[in-house]
């Protein structure tokens, strides 16, 4: 069920699928994404393993609330407050928590800030770092591939006008994030992004995402105090946030658990997707 939800003084998009007398799995999408990245396929197969999930859209993107990150900037720490007013919409007292890139940064925060709500954590191609104001890379662990760099200045610049560009730019992106292999499907990928920039009315939530990460605290000592059941879902050819930011992740919380995705870059590839939903499910159960 679609709903608009009052959240954290803002109003949010959020969708919930399967019984809400399961326990409830809550999906975060990460820097700029909408809540409809996370594919019907996968919620599908979670609801399918017994589970209530809900996927929403963070503010600034999607159908929910726009803001003024110069009258009112926001952190990390903010975004989970959002989270966690949704589950209160919804009247979920405590969840499973699954977030992806920048979504995993929020997922730990919710973890940190109120750990009797969050019942395990799964941080997906995230990171225990933040990043450095000056260069929008990482402050400690090492940094974006330098073949990402020159894609990275331009969404910086801020994306092009017209909606032809934009769409251009994005697979652009996605082929370089994902590693741009022969399995790379340009089809799908393009027809995805247009169906999210049409969606959104042509919004672009990158520059206040990149600001909120850049603004948050470190989370180093908070991590390694949690002593919730959490996974680490990584591949090892991630070109913006390497594999070695899931090691130290797995280093820094204890007893957590590493699912290594041998060839996959930045990216939730659809021949991966049952596979981590299986382990979603097991760690979850």
């Amino acid at each position: 069920m679609q709903r608009l939800v009052n959240s954290n003084g803002i109003t949010l998009w959020c969708e919930d699928f399967g019984d809400p007398d399961d326990p409830a799995v809550l999906l975060v999408m990460g820097l700029g994404a909408q809540g409809t990245s996370w594919n019907e396929a996968f919620c599908s197969a979670l609801v399918e393993g017994g589970r209530h999930v809900v996927r929403f859209d963070s503010r600034d993107t999607g159908r929910s609330d726009t803001v003024d990150f110069a009258a009112a900037p926001y952190t990390v720490t903010d975004m989970a407050a959002d989270a966690f007013g949704v589950l209160d919409a919804l009247g979920i007292e405590a969840a499973h928590v699954v977030g992806v890139s920048m979504g995993g940064m929020v997922a730990q925060e919710m973890a940190i800030e109120r750990p009797a709500r969050v019942l395990s954590l799964t941080s997906w191609m995230s990171s225990p770092d933040t990043p450095d104001p000056s260069t929008m890379d990482w402050r400690v662990l090492p940094g974006r591939r330098a073949e990402m760099a020159p894609l990275v200045a331009e969404m910086a610049d801020g994306l092009p006008a017209t909606r032809e560009e934009r769409v251009e730019f994005m697979v652009r992106l996605a082929r370089a994030a994902t590693g741009g292999g022969a399995d790379f499907d340009e089809v799908a990928v393009r027809q995805f992004i247009e169906r999210d920039i049409d969606r959104a009315d042509g919004r672009d939530a990158t520059t206040n995402h990149s600001l909120a990460a850049a603004s948050s605290r470190e989370r180093w000592d908070l991590l390694r105090g949690l002593t919730i059941p959490t996974l680490v879902v990584h591949g090892t050819e991630d070109p913006i946030i390497p594999f070695v930011h899931a090691e130290e992740m797995v280093r820094l919380v204890p007893n957590a658990r590493l699912l290594p995705l041998p060839g996959v870059g930045h990216d939730m590839p659809r021949e991966r997707q049952d596979l981590v939903a299986k382990e979603i499910l097991a760690h979850t159960a």
